[in-house]
């Protein structure tokens, strides 16, 4: 099931930081299959246009929000 769009970084960020935390244990990225390889460098070129989008979105934010 997809996420709903009112919740869909709050259902996120968990497995992200599963992520995030399997990436900081490995010694190098043979750790693992090709295939998580693969998907650990697409993680990598979304993870830099989120941050991008963010703080272009933040930049955008009215100082009250």
């Amino acid at each position: 099931m997809g996420n709903m769009s009112y919740c869909q970084f709050e259902n996120t960020v968990t497995d992200f930081e599963q992520c995030v935390e399997a990436i900081g244990n490995c010694e190098s990225l043979a750790d693992f299959s090709k295939s998580e390889r693969r998907a650990a460098e697409r993680m990598f070129q979304l993870a830099e246009n989120y941050i991008e989008w963010y703080e272009q979105a933040k930049c955008e934010t009215p100082e009250d929000e």
